[in-house]
C-alpha cells in the first residue's frame, strides 16, 4: 500500500507492518552494554527499559527495514529539536543516548526515559482526562513552537516541495481507501479541498504524529513529546494541531473537546480556511485508518468529515 511506503536508496519499503523478534536474542544483544530491565514486543518495534550506571534509558528497536527508515527520522528529529530548545523551557522531546543496527539492518534508538503520565494512557482509552483538558493551551503552544523552528531533519523525498508532498500524501491515503467507501461518503470533495487549498499554505516544521498518547506530563512539570518518526523540516502550517484535533474527534471520539480546541485557535486568530484544508486532509486519513481495522465503522469518520465541512 503506497500510503505507508517510503523510498530509501532505490528500495521501496513498508513502514507500517512490523515483524516479531525473539526477545531472548534481543536481551542477550543489549546486555553486552546495558542492564536490560524490561522488554516487550509492540506492533512495529521491540521496546524496553535499559539502565547504564544510574541512567534510565528507553530502547526502540525497529523490526523491519522500512520501520528502521522512519525510526532514523525520529533520531534526527530528537537531535534537531534539542539543539534549538533548551531543557530549561517547558517543552521537551527525548535526548538521544545511542543508536545502531541490530542484525545489520534493524535500526535501534536509545534515548533518555521520560518519567510521567501520558495525557491519554492508550489509544483505545476514550476518556478525556483532566490532565489533557487542562493542557490544551500548552499543547497549542507546543505545536506553535515546533512549526516555527528552523530544523534540518533527515528526509527521504527531498525532491518534492512541501505543497506537492502534502498533496501527494493525501492522495495516497485517498487511493488506498476502498472504492465503495470513497463513493458512498463523497470523499473526492475532501481531496479537492486539499488540492485547491494547498497553495495558500506556508512551509513549516512538524512533529507529524502529534497525539495525546504521545504527550507526557513529566514529573518535573514539562510537557514531553515522543515518537517523532514522521517529522519534517518543511511540512505545511497547522499540520500538528490539525492532526491532534482529528485524533481527539475520531479516535478518542470526543467532538466537544475538538470543538473547544478549534474555538481556542480561532480566538488566537488562526486562519480557519487554512485549518479546514488540513482538517480535510486528516479526514481522508481517518477514513483510511478505519478501513484498515478488522471491522470498519465509519460513524465518527463521517461525523468528522461533516463537522469539518460545516466549520
Amino acid at each position: 500500500m503506497n500510503a505507508y511506503k517510503i523510498k530509501v536508496n532505490g528500495k521501496i519499503l513498508d513502514y507500517r507492518l512490523g515483524n516479531n523478534l525473539n526477545l531472548d536474542d534481543v536481551k542477550s544483544y543489549f546486555e553486552k552494554e546495558y542492564k536490560v530491565e524490561k522488554l516487550w514486543q509492540e506492533t512495529r518495534h521491540v521496546v524496553g527499559y535499559l539502565k547504564k550506571v544510574d541512567r534510565e534509558l528507553f530502547l526502540k528497536l525497529s523490526t523491519t527495514e522500512g520501520i528502521s527508515a522512519v525510526t532514523k527520522i525520529e533520531e534526527s528529529w530528537n537531535e534537531e529539536f534539542n539543539k534549538r530548545v533548551s531543557r530549561t523551557q517547558k517543552f521537551w522531546v527525548p535526548k538521544n543516548f545511542g543508536s545502531g543496527y541490530y542484525k545489520d539492518n534493524l535500526f535501534y534508538l536509545i534515548t533518555d526515559l521520560f518519567n510521567g503520565n501520558k495525557l491519554c494512557e492508550r489509544v483505545d482509552d476514550k476518556t478525556i482526562t483532566d490532565e489533557l483538558k487542562t493542557s490544551i493551551e500548552d499543547i497549542i503552544e507546543f505545536s506553535e513552537i515546533i512549526q516555527n523552528l528552523n530544523l534540518n531533519i533527515l528526509n527521504y523525498d527531498k525532491n518534492l516541495n512541501y505543497k506537492d508532498r502534502f498533496i501527494n500524501k493525501t492522495n495516497s491515503w485517498f487511493n488506498a481507501i476502498p472504492k465503495d467507501v470513497k463513493e458512498k461518503y463523497l470523499l473526492s470533495k475532501l481531496l479537492d479541498a486539499v488540492k485547491n487549498g494547498a497553495n495558500n499554505l506556508s512551509a513549516k516544521a512538524r512533529h507529524g504524529d502529534f497525539t495525546p498518547w504521545h504527550m507526557i506530563r513529566l514529573k518535573t512539570g514539562q510537557l514531553g513529546l515522543i515518537d517523532g518518526e514522521h517529522a519534517l523540516s518543511k511540512s505545511v502550517e497547522y499540520y500538528d494541531i490539525a492532526y491532534f484535533i482529528q485524533r481527539v474527534f475520531s479516535v478518542l471520539k470526543n467532538p466537544e473537546f475538538a470543538q473547544k480546541s478549534i474555538n481556542l485557535l480561532i480566538k488566537k486568530n488562526y486562519d480557519l480556511n487554512k485549518l479546514k484544508v488540513l482538517l480535510a486532509a486528516r479526514a481522508v486519513g481517518g477514513f483510511l485508518d478505519e478501513s484498515l481495522t478488522s471491522s470498519p465503522d465509519y460513524t465518527f469518520s463521517e461525523r468528522f468529515k461533516n463537522w469539518v465541512i460545516h466549520l
